[in-house]
């Protein structure tokens, strides 16, 4: 035991003495003239070699503007999003893991909840964001504690220079469902602000069929009411040529009931969720090397039939990344977390604090026909170090057209405070979730005078955790054990194809998910689910895309499959296959400068009576509709 605690102690200085010489070497030769090197201030772009990135462009997430992450993630994605009923929580399960092994990042930021470990996409409204990108694969080594199944990117990209920008958005739906957005911004040559503010409200009593009871009859959905009202300010200053400053706030309240089951007669439960989140970030970018220190503020409370759960942290980051040569990329920083949680089902109000060191190594050959990247940390919880982290990542140009990638990664995830401490069952013993990742993949990708545009990839993944932490009930209550040991495998397709025809463009993509993820342990004597597939847990997914451009009219028909879902874990219980048809439909106006949009969309067009989690009914057709009003002056 002691040899394994000095060989953390050794990792640990190893990692800070890469980040204090890396520093000292950058400072020394920052004054040799050279050409400037734009590096872009996130590691996925710089670091992520072999991972497979999938960016959601901006025209994709204009279609789900009036709806929330689930929303783009659900019909954009490989991901399964586990919702429970319209209006209701949702959450990921990426590449077979569960909710906490996906993290997800604003402006770089973690925004799982230190409590329970993981984020309701239903909480992120799309207008919030105006770049989603998803890094499949772990990824532990460059953003810590959570990064296994992968990481979920929401970024800000600010654009100076542009004048005011005054924009609103209305939308009108099924189930009483209405939404306002307005969008003000302030961009000169050194100075953006920008307020965005949206109000929502819905009834959700939607139709559905009860089959949990006999002759299957035809209800209607109650206690499901939800509003929804926030804003979020954001502002980026320069400071002379080299330096940037950028800060943002995100306040968010809603208000939703609890509606019940197929096998409950009525439900009066009640849940609001508050959150303040604060940011600011500084850039020094130089000709050899940038210097970033940011820091966060988050505050979040949720309130479930007058049972409070309310946390905060705070997260302080310094990063410093050097270019030698063109060819040789360095990245190193520090990261500090304070996490504090307090609710009913604790005796008193718990932290977490940690800290942690990370450094990253990119090769690119001179002919830019080949990059290799390595990336190495070492976190601290509270004073003990957790699994020593690294990742190693090579792309390929085989041929002009076809690219190779593979990475191989050590992954963790640090037990939540509620698994730690809640009263009573909490295991403050619990040992972080670990284990390895690996990828492989390959991209083709064609064009024909920007007339014709085909990419394909293909990605086969390959991942074994130990030490899985799951709720087990005991003689008096449930408590949570390192019981599990997973085996996630599986393969990902995407293809995608683009002709543009005089005026008209058109676009075909198809994404095909097979996961195959199973418990390879027993947790209990005669554990039945040895060898099975988790639940909620789809082995076959899928969806595809057609899109139609024509003088600014936009049509895109989209349909999507899953599979089987497991709901017991030695699974004898399921939920059937579904599909699931919507239809978009836009039309873009632009006078003097100022564009105007109209659309319309039918979801679940087929009427598909369906579940995506036990006893939690979906909805049958329905419909929205809508308006966006963008105006631009240019200022001085």
């Amino acid at each position: 035991m002691q040899k394994e605690k000095n060989s953390s102690k050794v990792k640990v200085v190893v990692v800070f003495a890469m980040a204090l010489l890396l520093s000292i070497i950058a400072s020394a030769q920052d004054t040799t003239r050279i050409d400037e090197v734009a590096i872009s201030a996130n590691r996925l772009q710089n670091f992520s070699t072999g991972s497979k990135v999938q960016n959601i462009d901006s025209a994709a997430l204009a279609q789900y503007a009036t709806g929330n992450l689930a929303d783009v993630l659900n019909a954009e994605s490989a991901l399964f999003i586990k919702s429970y009923g319209m209006g209701s929580m949702a959450v990921s399960s990426m590449r077979g893991g569960s909710a906490g092994q996906t993290a997800t990042l604003w402006n770089g930021f973690a925004l799982n909840n230190p409590m329970y470990g993981q984020l309701d996409f239903s909480l992120v409204p799309v207008g919030f964001s105006d770049a989603v990108s998803i890094q499949y694969g772990g990824t532990g080594a460059l953003w810590g504690s959570g990064a296994v199944g992968g990481v979920i990117h929401i970024n800000h990209r600010p654009s100076f220079n542009k004048g005011l920008t005054i924009g609103a958005k209305f939308n009108a739906g099924s189930f009483h469902n209405f939404g306002e957005q307005l969008f003000v911004e302030i961009s000169k040559k050194k100075v953006l602000s920008s307020l965005k503010v949206f109000n929502n409200s819905a009834q959700n009593n939607f139709e559905f069929y009860n089959s949990s009871l006999s002759k299957n009859p035809k209800m209607r959905q109650r206690n499901a009411e939800r509003k929804s009202y926030g804003l979020l300010s954001e502002s980026a200053f320069k400071i002379g040529d080299r330096q940037t400053v950028n800060i943002a706030f995100w306040y968010q309240f809603t208000d939703r009931n609890i509606p019940p089951t197929l096998t409950q007669l009525n439900s009066a439960d009640h849940q609001k969720d508050v959150s303040y989140r604060a940011t600011a970030e500084w850039q020094y970018k130089g000709k050899k090397i940038n210097y970033f220190v940011r820091s966060a503020f988050f505050d979040e409370a949720l309130n479930y039939d007058g049972m409070l759960s309310h946390s905060q942290v705070s997260i302080s980051e310094a990063e410093a990344k050097y270019t030698l040569r063109r060819t040789h990329f360095f990245n190193a920083g520090m990261n500090s977390t304070s996490a504090y949680g307090m609710s009913d089902g604790l005796m008193k109000g718990y932290s977490q604090n940690k800290i942690a060191a990370f450094a990253s190594y990119r090769y690119q050959s001179e002919n830019e026909k080949w990059t290799a990247s390595v990336s190495a940390r070492q976190e601290a919880v509270n004073g003990k170090a957790v699994p020593f982290t690294y990742s190693a990542g090579v792309d390929v140009k085989v041929k002009k057209h076809l690219s190779l990638k593979s990475s191989f990664s050590k992954v963790y995830r640090v037990p939540t405070l509620n698994d730690l401490y809640w009263m009573p069952g909490g295991n403050p013993d619990l040992l972080p979730e670990s284990g390895f990742s690996e990828d492989a993949g390959l991209v083709l990708s064609l064009q024909n005078k920007e007339k014709v545009d085909f990419r394909f990839e293909s990605s086969v993944f390959n991942r074994n955790i130990d030490n899985w932490i799951i709720w087990l009930p005991g003689q008096s209550y449930w408590s949570p054990q390192n019981k599990l040991k997973v085996w996630s495998r599986g393969i990902e397709t995407s293809s995608k194809l683009q002709v543009q025809r005089s005026k008209l463009k058109c676009g075909i993509s198809v994404m095909t998910n097979y996961v195959l993820s199973t418990n390879m342990q027993a947790s209990t004597e005669g554990d039945a689910s040895v060898g099975r597939q988790l639940i909620y847990v789809p082995m076959y997914s899928g969806h595809a895309k057609l899109s139609l451009e024509f003088k600014g009219f936009l049509l895109s028909y989209t349909h999507s499959y899953t599979g089987y879902r497991y709901t017991a874990s030695d699974n004898t219980q399921y939920l059937v296959p579904y599909s699931i048809a919507n239809i978009y439909c836009s039309k873009n106006f632009t006078f003097k400068g100022n564009r105007f949009s109209l659309f319309a969309q039918v979801d679940n067009l087929f009427n598909q009576q369906y579940q995506v989690v036990l006893s939690r009914p979906m909805p049958l057709r329905y419909y929205n509709a809508g308006l966006t009003i963008l105006l631009n002056t240019k200022i001085n």
